[in-house]
């Protein structure tokens, strides 16, 4: 009996989140369909839920007699601190350091001591502490700053793109998988909605959810001289929040209508309402979600014009900027899993409200895509939504029976010739940033968590040595790196960086790359681990450099913007050589996030930080890893031998721990 058999009543309860309503036989025969037997918390957190993530609590206990809320534990959660001053100038240092010249060192020291005994270090440091005491979160407000005042185009500069893997390709099933895949993704968003959806944890410790509750009904509003964040949702127990739905399709943009009578859709309705949008879309030449993709301030501009043109451009725009999420309709169909990635990042300029919380499309023979905006939310929260929603989608196609829906209603726009002529400018330029972004799949097979596991090693901490490596082969140099952290144990953060580039990973890079006798590249070894995972520890404290010195910048920047005289003029340490060498002002090569454990769920990336580098993000399961490599072209990089040598440097490092043989 296949899962699509289950009852009605279990199927709804189990979808909803509302688990009183399944009694105990009901678990009982649940279990049975599935072929999981081991009583009902193992069915159901086995079913419904992502194992994305180490040793990650997402239930607790079912059984309790008080459901957990979603956000009851938001109140509760720790500040994020404001480290010492002193430890986070002799962190800086330690990276800094790393392959400059003795001279250069020497000057780097003299510009970092210079700091630390300044007045100015120490008003600053006392300053942010203040805001600290002050404010929820002396960093949540700045690091939005951080992205709003970005003004390059959002695809491909700011946006984060993935396959579902779930969802693979079929050719007819383009309304059916739409179909599922929404409603499933709609269910998320009721869960949230009441506070049913599993509060995050990582080895039993709670997260912070504020992502969890911006990741539908949210928008970024081009402004100047930084975007704003819109977000429109709420919690049933705080009121109602829109609940329609955006379709593009052949540059139409259709709006619809999610509920009845407070409850979802069914699947089979939504299946109807695209069957419509899709008969009914005829090619648009000019579509106002082209210019959604332009250089922020471009775009800026033109919102405001098109406003003003008449009175329903405002509301149209509201009605979209405040929508759970988008969905897109192709015509498309792309065979090559590398060239699909590109187009899940940047595929058409009409197909993509690039604004958006999430723009999930749906190719031509069945396939998922997300394109959305990371300045609302990181990948993790984003990559959990599609792996949970993902378990649903039926890989056969289906088709309903005749089956009442509501139309959905087309939205039109005002337009004048000055706009006309801004959509075609924007596609012209999304189709050049568009040629820029390569993107490299990389299975690696060669061994993967379950061995390490038994050695007591983190495959995370390997896979950065591994690419280090691998660009030093490639370019003969050491590049910072920058590996994300999360912070999410305290309240309305993040993420902090880790630096990876240590001595110590160098000095094991080069014995690998050298063939150094064995003993020593073990040893070398252990210190590059071993280094690696103090400062990964130390980040996820919320102990690391980088937010810190962030937050010493914008705190002088209040202090000049507040009328102080005279002005205080940006200290050496953030203008030193060493700064940017390091990876300061966004110039890490390197850009890497490890997304999760699921092996069948969805993947995908962030583009590379800088012109030069590379981006990099990897899933780790059992027997191997995926990594999502990506470039931009036209410079001095290399995807398809950065990739090969990554593999290289995973078979050397396995080599050097013994992988097949016994306990390092």
């Amino acid at each position: 009996m296949s899962f699509y058999m289950i009852p009605c009543a279990w199927y709804t309860a189990c979808m909803t989140g509302n688990l009183k309503f399944l009694n105990g036989q009901m678990f009982n025969d649940l279990a049975c369909v599935l072929g999981v037997c081991q009583g009902p918390v193992a069915v159901i957190s086995s079913i419904l839920l992502s194992a994305g993530f180490p040793e990650a609590t997402f239930w607790g206990d079912m059984e309790a007699k008080k459901p957990e809320k979603t956000f009851e534990h938001q109140k509760f959660l720790p500040k994020l601190p404001v480290p010492d001053l002193d430890a986070t100038l002799d962190k800086y240092l330690k990276s800094a350091f790393v392959e400059l010249s003795a001279d250069e060192q020497k000057e780097t020291k003299r510009v970092v001591e210079e700091f630390r005994k300044s007045p100015i270090a120490q008003q600053l440091q006392q300053a942010l502490q203040q805001r600290a005491k002050q404010e929820d979160s002396w960093l949540d407000e700045w690091w939005y700053d951080a992205y709003g005042e970005i003004r390059e185009p959002l695809v491909p500069y700011l946006s984060l793109a993935s396959l579902q893997a779930r969802a693979p390709r079929a050719p007819g099933s383009q309304i059916s998988r739409a179909a599922d895949g929404v409603y499933h993704l709609m269910v998320i968003w009721q869960r949230h909605r009441r506070q049913t959806y599993p509060v995050m944890r990582s080895r039993g410790v709670v997260w912070d959810m504020q992502q969890n509750y911006v990741l539908f009904n949210a928008s970024r509003v081009p402004q100047k001289p930084k975007d704003q964040m819109m977000r429109y949702f709420k919690t049933e127990d705080e009121g109602d929040c829109p609940s329609n739905l955006i379709v593009l399709c052949r540059g139409n943009i259709w709006s619809f209508e999610a509920l009845r009578d407070r409850e979802l859709k069914s699947p089979d309705e939504f299946y109807k309402i695209f069957e419509h949008i899709k008969k009914h879309s005829f090619t648009r030449k000019h579509s106002v979600a082209t210019l959604t993709t332009e250089h922020r301030d471009k775009w800026t501009d033109m919102r405001e014009h098109l406003q003003k043109l008449s009175a329903k451009n405002p509301e149209l725009l509201k009605r979209i900027e405040s929508a759970c999420f988008v969905v897109s309709l192709t015509d498309d169909e792309i065979l090559d899993e590398n060239e699909l990635l590109i187009y899940s990042m940047i595929g058409r300029p009409e197909n993509q409200w690039a604004d958006k919380n999430m723009n999930i499309g749906v190719m031509l023979d069945g396939q998922i895509t997300t394109q959305a905006d990371h300045s609302n939310a990181d990948a993790i929260v984003i990559l959990d939504a599609g792996n949970t929603s993902g378990k649903f989608i039926r890989h056969h196609i289906w088709t309903p029976q005749n089956h009442h829906f509501e139309k959905p209603e087309l939205l039109e726009f005002d337009l004048d010739e000055t706009l006309k002529a801004a959509i075609e400018e924007a596609e012209k330029n999304f189709y050049k940033n568009k040629a820029l972004v390569g993107c490299r799949v990389l299975r690696y097979n060669g061994y993967g968590n379950e061995k390490l596991k038994k050695m007591k090693l983190y495959m995370d901490t390997i896979v950065q040595l591994a690419m280090q490596i691998a660009y030093a082969k490639v370019h003969g140099s050491w590049c910072p790196i920058y590996e994300t952290a999360s912070t999410r144990k305290f309240y309305l953060a993040r993420t902090e960086t880790v630096r990876s580039r240590t001595k110590e990973a160098v000095l094991f890079g080069k014995a690998v790359i050298n063939n150094a006798p064995l003993e020593e590249q073990r040893r070398l070894f252990k210190d590059a681990y071993i280094a690696h995972n103090e400062l990964m520890a130390e980040a996820i404290e919320g102990l690391g450099c980088d937010r810190h010195l962030y937050g010493l910048r914008k705190t002088l920047e209040v202090m000049n913007r507040g009328g102080c005289n005279p002005k205080r003029a940006l200290p050496q340490i953030f203008k030193d050589k060493a700064w940017k060498h390091s990876g300061g002002d966004g110039n890490f090569k390197l850009s890497t996030s490890f997304i999760g454990y699921d092996k069948f769920g969805t993947y995908g990336y962030v583009c590379a930080m800088c012109p030069d580098g590379y981006g990099s993000f990897y899933k780790i399961h059992d027997d191997g890893m995926l990594l999502t490599a990506t470039n931009y072209k036209g410079f001095q990089t290399d995807l398809d031998e950065y990739t090969k040598n990554i593999a290289w440097a995973m078979d050397r490092i396995g080599d050097v721990i013994g992988i097949n043989q016994a306990k390092l």
